[in-house]
């Protein structure tokens, strides 16, 4: 099987994730590939469904053609209560590890969440996860999360980012979050676009706020529609990465019941045409 590069006219690398797409890990690779999509995002619970196993998988991925943006997800490590330190370090150790065996090079770890977090403790524990990504060859990707208790806007994160100082741990620019979050465009401004390691998109037919917690996050995973669909203004924010000069890979991340349950290569090529549609 072979990827169809004929589909495809973004300059930017593009990717699906794989949280869209519904059926077996052999299903989400060949769905992705068949749309003309560079790379998958791959979760930690894609590669444990595969039952011949992670390095099975990796040779799976070449004979596809289909590339992996990175590995999801490392949640709530930096800044995890005192309880949770080990568990965590372990987690990521693992975590870094399957990176390896499959063949990807970038590990997803999000904003902490969790409101018994100990806030002194992020900057160590980014540097240590960086510290160890590196040895492995990989790189971390810090995504600042709508609903998170530190680190919730882009600039907070990047602000962050410099403190911490490691070469090999860049920003997530997820538009789902900045636009619940009614931030603007100029939240991107001053940040290197080589530091934005992917940029995702999605969108959402119905409002939402940060007030509501608790319906922001119930929506953002069962209800987000493909890019453009929905009631975000995402426009001045891909112009401005645009004329920025912005060449890392772009996709689509949309968690829909509604979509997970359409057979998998409707949904990929769907997502597709959505992202060929916004990204220009």
């Amino acid at each position: 099987m072979t990827r169809d590069t004929s589909m495809t006219s973004i300059p930017n690398k593009t990717f699906l994730n794989f949280i869209v797409l519904g059926g077996t890990t052999e299903q989400k690779i060949a769905a992705t590939a068949a749309a003309g999509f560079d790379q998958g995002e791959i979760w930690r619970e894609d590669v444990e469904a595969y039952e011949p196993g992670a390095q099975a998988l990796s040779a799976h991925l070449k004979e596809s053609g289909l590339a992996l943006a990175d590995i999801m997800v490392l949640r709530d490590f930096a800044g995890a209560p005192a309880h949770l330190h080990d568990e965590k370090r372990i987690q990521a150790i693992q975590m870094m590890d399957i990176a390896v065996t499959i063949g990807v090079d970038c590990v997803q770890s999000p904003a902490i969440t969790l409101l018994d977090c100990d806030p002194d403790k992020v900057d160590e524990d980014l540097r240590w996860l960086a510290r160890q990504a590196a040895t492995r060859g990989l790189r971390i990707a810090y995504e600042p999360l709508a609903w998170a208790v530190l680190d919730y806007t882009v600039p907070a994160a990047w602000e962050r980012l410099q403190r911490v100082g490691e070469p090999n741990i860049g920003i997530v620019v997820d538009l789902f979050h900045v636009c619940t979050r009614q931030r603007p465009v100029e939240d991107l401004h001053g940040i290197p676009v080589e530091q934005i390691y992917q940029v995702q998109l999605s969108d959402l037919a119905e409002p939402v706020t940060p007030d509501n917690l608790e319906h922001l996050i119930d929506t953002a995973r069962h209800r987000r529609v493909m890019p453009g669909q929905g009631y975000f203004d995402t426009s001045s924010f891909i112009q401005y990465l645009l004329r920025a000069g912005y060449q890392g890979p772009v996709g689509v991340e949309v968690f829909s019941d509604i979509l997970k349950a359409q057979p998998a290569e409707l949904t990929a090529h769907q997502a597709m045409a959505a992202l060929k549609d916004v990204w220009r």
